[in-house]
């Protein structure tokens, strides 16, 4: 059959349905089997147990039970007849209804991207504007009831909030004002010319639920639609026509759900009433009480509880080094010898190395003894409770950029979840009258497969995704070697898996060697950042260029523009940036950045309602560059290791929590953070070295660190937001290896922050200009020592096997000559055992008790069960540490990879291979001190042995030391083999 007789008997099976106004009243069951697409009473499917693929859903979509794949146009009658006995399409008058455009319709895309509209003598303009959509599925339905809304519009006015959720449905003037774009802000407009309301679908089998969605939201905006019984005015009718009995979206179902049943002396929590009730009781309502008589948010008050802590944990620094200074004027005045008060110039570095113990110990003292109410609080450095939307009813919400850093990282297994969740977040914030787009800096896809990289490229087209991929970094002939033995760093597994090809002369690759590009920074997510940015701005100054130059040749303003200009001029500064670049930059899609930053790592998961919340907590708190959100876990392999890392991830997000609601500073951690781009063009900066401007320093490891003290010393505020109780979800480290390499990271970071290189000490000084300017800003006292004490924690933990061998010497050798002020390791061990593992761990326990996370006794059980992985882990990183650390005082090259988010190759021999190369160096320095120990104890002369006696104090030299090799040698057999 042709397609002109395929259309005619498409136009006679419609006109075959009974007319709307003769319809008799669809009860609730026939409205629920209108709906529900798995009722297919005209034709036998077979089924199939394998759904079709999302490729095979949007060419050849199905909307039968199986998902089989079906004939467009027979969906399209299917959908029309189902659309029709709903009430959604307009009548046809008898007399010129064959010879007139049809203004409603179902429109389903083909195999080859064409449409097939239900009825075919379709508007031309709304079949363009469909085509324009490109979505799968899309109606275009017109009743009494959307003429209702439609009348209730003003002029100029650009979308209708539905009161009940705050999501905003797109109003537009007429059907050329259709555009792709609408498709990522919406799932429906209200065309005000033409008199309809357009639904879409990526789905076909959907698109009746999505349209009897948008026609609710709709009956829940329009205030002026009667709830009286009323004659008809004419043939059309709708489910949500007053006459009609209008099932609740329960009833919908064929099959009830438990819950519509109610049980008797049940409580109804859909009564006004009783929902409040219930919201106060377990303090989930809104408190009206924190808002003023002007509606505006409650001040913020600055706790002043960390201040306490804080101001405690130095007088106890100051107390226990007073009592050694006390000793050695003792001994003084006993002997009057001036030679021991040398000692003293120890006192600063065990001050800092000490700060952070007394801290903990306070903290426990407090967690144990007060409540932790505070926390559950807002405060000037801490969100605990969600944004009042109510608040900001008439506040234009900005465009959000999402910005997300990709290397190599698995398409499927990483990035799409990782998208899947940004964009229902995106979809949700465009519901409620946003703007977001997403702008991912992809410093992989000119490293990769070619064919992998046109996945990611199809991928991101697609999805509406904008992108930026730099060149990859230079390599030569001959590779410089930096770093010997130990402290070289050896080749990613990626790097590994490489073979030495010849490039192609137009590879990225060959491009990258011939012009010397170089990626900047030890750790490569701060320059490929920047250089997204860098190149956003230069596409953002072509776009203001072209946009004068039109206004120019127009002679209008820029306000004149529509938005087809401002698309066009876009595409075209895009066009000429990358033409500049001469293939240098890869580059597509919309790389803008909006007025707010989400940062995120590509193995996260996000709140579908973040983006709202982050916005308008911005715009409650101008002075707030950042907003770091707390986060969960999203563990992908579930083994020991990963499990442990993840009671420890939630441990440390739990004390800051604490830390933050008790009037602390907040930390951010680089990821799952609100940016504000005017604060971070505040703090950008010319790189002397290169000539480019930059945001993110790639100098430091610890760019997030590094960004977070600069915004702070420009009196800007970093603040915490808990209120989505661990719905941001981030990755953590999936072995051992991947963990220590976090380690090394963090403790090179904060050497560099802190210190110059050895070389640099003559004509800079030992310390950083950074921290001088950090210790002289204007951030509070109590935050900057807990800074403090947070970086020299790494520096007591690198130090620990070193400081363990000159204990073991000193106390071995010359345990009657040491001076009093002296503190043996064995005591020092002890206390922190006792602190850490014994008061620190029922004193959290309690904290996570009030701060409603988990049952005291619970927490206590979990905090038991995992104190031998967190003894074994941090007993055994001493000497990486170190390493990290001394690579940045001697200027040795280290570099880190990303860590790996998705499991690699497993296997007893292949993790014992893997494990030798990286500990091979560690057990040699095992090895060495253990047999150094037993020569000690057994092969030296009388007088200089150190051996456990009857008389000898050698244990409490031997026991540390001992403690320390040991936990160094066993922490890969048995972190490490998973």
């Amino acid at each position: 059959m042709d397609e002109c007789g395929r259309r005619t008997e498409d136009s006679q099976e419609l006109g075959s349905l009974p007319s709307r106004s003769s319809t008799p009243r669809l009860d609730q069951a026939e409205i629920g089997r209108v709906l529900s697409p798995n009722i297919r009473p005209e034709s036998n499917y077979r089924s199939r147990r394998n759904p079709p693929s999302i490729a095979q859903s949007l060419v050849s979509p199905s909307i039968s039970e199986s998902g089989e794949a079906e004939d467009p146009s027979s969906i399209a009658r299917y959908l029309a007849r189902r659309a029709t006995l709903l009430g959604w399409f307009d009548e046809i008058d008898e007399e010129d209804g064959r010879n007139s455009w049809a203004s409603t319709c179902i429109s389903v895309r083909q195999a080859d991207n064409d449409y097939t509209f239900v009825p075919y003598n379709v508007n031309p303009s709304l079949a363009d504007a469909i085509t324009r959509l490109g979505e799968t599925a899309a109606i275009a339905m017109a009743s009494r009831f959307t003429s209702t809304v439609i009348d209730s519009i003003v002029p100029g006015q650009k979308s209708l909030v539905v009161e009940s959720t705050s999501a905003r449905i797109p109003v537009v003037f007429s059907l050329s004002d259709v555009g792709a774009d609408l498709v990522h802000y919406a799932r429906a407009c209200i065309v005000v010319q033409e008199r309809l309301v357009l639904v879409w679908s990526h789905n076909a089998g959907s698109i009746l639920h999505v349209a009897h969605d948008v026609e609710r939201q709709l009956g829940k905006k329009s205030p002026r639609i009667s709830t009286a019984t009323t004659p008809r005015a004419s043939g059309r009718s709708s489910p949500f026509d007053t006459d009609v009995d209008l099932p609740t979206a329960t009833q919908i179902s064929i099959k009830p759900k438990l819950e519509d049943f109610q049980v008797r002396g049940a409580l109804d929590e859909k009564h006004e009433i009783y929902s409040k009730a219930v919201a106060l009781e377990e303090g989930t309502a809104e408190d009206d009480a924190q808002l003023d008589l002007e509606g505006k948010v409650a001040p913020r008050p600055a706790h002043r509880i960390h201040a306490v802590k804080i101001s405690l944990a130095i007088m106890l620094v100051i107390l226990t080094q007073s009592l050694g200074v006390s000793r050695l004027v003792n001994e003084f005045a006993w002997d009057g010898s001036f030679i021991r008060f040398a000692l003293v110039v120890t006192i600063p570095p065990l001050a800092l190395f000490s700060l952070f113990f007394f801290i903990v110990l306070v903290t426990s003292a407090f967690q144990l003894f007060l409540p932790a109410s505070f926390c559950l609080k807002n405060s000037k450095f801490h969100s605990a409770i969600k944004p009042n939307p109510r608040l900001h009813r008439d506040y234009e919400l900005p465009h959000i950029t999402i910005q997300m850093p990709v290397y190599k990282e698995g398409l499927k297994g990483v990035i799409v979840p990782t998208m899947m969740s940004v964009l229902a977040a995106v979809q949700y914030y465009e519901e409620q009258g946003g703007t977001a787009s997403v702008f991912i800096n992809d410093d992989g896809m000119q490293c990769i497969q070619p064919e992998l990289a046109e996945a990611r490229k199809q991928y991101y087209r697609e999805n509406g995704i904008g992108y930026t991929a730099r060149l990859p970094n230079r390599k030569t002939s001959s590779q410089k070697k930096r770093g010997f033995g130990w402290f070289r760093k050896s080749k990613s597994p990626e790097a590994r898996a490489e073979p030495e090809t010849e490039e192609a002369s137009n590879s990225p690759q060959a491009i990258a060697n011939r012009i010397g590009f170089e990626r900047k920074g030890k750790f490569k997510k701060a320059s490929n950042m920047n250089y997204g940015l860098a190149f956003s701005n230069r596409v953002e100054d072509e776009v203001m260029r072209l946009t004068d130059l039109e206004c120019q040749q127009r002679g209008c303003s820029n306000a004149d523009l529509t938005v087809e200009d401002d698309d066009r001029i876009y595409q075209q500064a895009l066009a000429n940036m990358l033409a500049e670049d001469e293939g240098r930059t890869w580059a597509e899609g919309n790389i803008r950045i909006g007025e707010i930053i989400l940062i995120i790592d590509c193995d996260t998961r996000v709140p579908v309602d973040c983006l709202l919340y982050g916005a308008l907590e911005m715009h409650e708190s101008p002075e707030v560059a950042i907003v770091q959100h707390g986060s969960g876990v999203m563990q992908v392999v579930h083994n020991m290791f990963e499990n442990g890392i993840t009671y420890f991830t939630d441990v440390v997000y739990t004390a800051i929590k604490y830390g933050v609601g008790s009037g602390d500073v907040s930390p951010f951690v680089g990821h799952n953070a609100f940016l504000r781009w005017k604060a971070l063009q505040s703090i950008q900066f010319v790189d002397p070295v290169d000539g480019q401007t930059k945001w993110w320093s790639d100098a430091h490891v610890s760019e997030d660190f590094d960004i977070s003290l600069r915004l702070q010393m420009q009196g800007m505020t970093v603040r915490l937001a808990t209120y989505h109780n661990g719905g941001f979800k981030e990755g953590v480290s999936l072995t051992l290896y991947d963990e220590l390499t976090r380690w090394e990271k963090y403790a090179y970071g904060c050497n560099e922050l802190v210190f110059n290189p050895f070389y640099q000490w003559p004509y800079k000084g030992p310390v950083t200009r950074l921290f001088l300017r950090f210790l002289w800003s204007n951030m509070p006292v109590t935050s900057k020592v807990t800074i403090i004490a947070y970086i020299f924690t790494y520096y007591a933990i690198a130090s620990g096997m070193f400081l363990s061998v000159v204990n073991y010497v000193l106390v071995g050798l010359f345990n009657s000559e040491i001076d009093h002020i002296y503190l043996r390791s064995w005591g020092i061990w002890i206390s922190l055992v006792v602190v850490f593992n014994g008061v620190a761990s029922v004193a959290f326990s309690m904290a996570r008790h009030q701060l409603k996370e988990m049952v005291f006794w619970k927490a206590l059980l979990k905090s038991a069960l995992w104190l031998p992985f967190l003894v074994v882990f941090f007993g055994g990183i001493s000497l990486n540490c170190a390493k990290a650390i001394l690579c940045h005082a001697f200027s040795i090259n280290i570099e880190w990879a990303s860590t790996a988010k998705e499991p690699g190759p497993s296997g007893f021999f292949i993790g014992l291979d893997k494990m030798v190369k990286q500990f091979k160096y560690t057990w040699a320095i095992c090895l060495f001190l253990a047999a150094a120990m037993i020569v000690m104890a057994l092969a030296t002369p009388w007088g200089w042995q150190i051996k456990p006696g009857e008389y000898s104090t050698a244990s409490i030299a031997i026991g540390p030391l001992a403690i320390q090799i040991c936990n160094a040698a066993i922490l890969p057999l048995i972190l490490g083999l998973n």
